[in-house]
């Protein structure tokens, strides 16, 4: 997928041109990027901590590294190993378990596709003058009935727990003394979605952060001196949410441009330009980023930190809640 679509995205494109015009950028201006990245980082650990708060109490610095482990992951691995990467961390340093932790996970997709979804349903109605395609419609009822099920899970987690390991007996005895208990520890890592006050800070952090990523993207063609419609940013952004679930190498090569650029044309902007733009943008953020990701995780490994989960990153003493 990788290879395929960056054939297409160079096909009857000068290579100098685009070269180009990447030194039209204004560096001042593209520097705010990282300011606005960095307020991003902070809403997803903000989220992190407020998803997991019902089982666990994550301070700051374990909240990040899990965050950075995850980043780090995506942009060196294939397939979002990055997401396993990050579960694996909060189970290595707290007290929920690795299927808790995967619910964690669970949590902030569901509610990434749920902002993905409308604002794609907006763009397609509002500024593309169009009625949604098949894909937007069917992508948006699956986020949709994605996050009522989560929510249904949290509210209900006996009666689901109950329905869910009697459907699993019917499977035999050792499916049921596999399943059932990953089922129980799965549901209880839903627990942020319970109650109202639980759920309010992880709502807030996940507009924060979808907030910074548009205001991001907002940055491109202003650092590239370009006038485009003020919708820009929301287009790219469906653009490259949806582009970049395909399949595709580490770091989404070739996803990653192909989105972006088609949408920065889409808005006005030439092919040697978006092209530029979707090259410069991807190796002046990730390449930097995920160095400091991978320095994140890697500096508490010379402390001893991951030793065991009673070293200095140890869990809160909290009990555990039964479910």
């Amino acid at each position: 997928m990788s290879v395929g679509l960056l054939v297409l995205l160079f096909n009857d494109l000068d290579p100098k041109q685009v070269f180009l015009e990447t030194k039209k950028v204004d560096l001042r201006v593209f520097a705010w990027i990282y300011l606005l990245r960095a307020i991003a980082f902070f809403a997803l650990i903000w989220r992190t901590r407020a998803i997991a708060a019902p089982l666990h109490t994550y301070r700051w610095p374990q909240a990040t590294r899990a965050v950075f482990a995850g980043y780090f992951g995506n942009a060196v691995l294939p397939a979002r190993i990055g997401e396993l990467m990050k579960a694996g961390y909060l189970s290595r340093v707290g007290s929920p378990t690795p299927t808790a932790c995967v619910a964690f996970i669970a949590v902030e997709r569901v509610l990434d596709l749920v902002v993905i979804a409308i604002v794609a349903l907006w763009v397609s109605f509002v500024v593309l003058n169009q009625q949604a395609g098949d894909s937007v419609v069917l992508f948006s009822l699956a986020a949709g009935t994605s996050a009522v099920v989560l929510f249904v899970l949290a509210r209900s987690p006996q009666r689901v727990v109950e329905i869910a390991r009697a459907a699993v007996r019917l499977l035999g005895a050792r499916a049921d003394a596999l399943i059932s208990p990953r089922i129980e520890t799965f549901v209880e890592g839903l627990s942020a979605l319970d109650t109202a006050r639980r759920v309010l800070p992880v709502i807030l952090s996940t507009l924060l952060y979808w907030g910074a990523t548009v205001a991001t993207i907002a940055i491109w063609p202003l650092a590239f001196g370009l006038s485009l419609p003020w919708y820009t940013p929301l287009v790219v952004m469906v653009f490259l949410s949806l582009g970049t679930a395909l399949p595709s190498t580490a770091a989404f090569v070739g996803t990653y441009h192909y989105a972006a650029a088609a949408a920065l044309h889409l808005m006005g902007a030439s092919r040697e330009t978006a092209v530029a733009m979707a090259v410069f943008v991807h190796a002046a953020t990730f390449v930097p980023w995920t160095i400091a990701a991978g320095l994140i995780i890697v500096m508490p490994l010379f402390k001893g930190q991951f030793a065991t989960k009673q070293g200095s990153l140890r869990p809160s003493t909290a009990p555990e809640p039964t479910t």
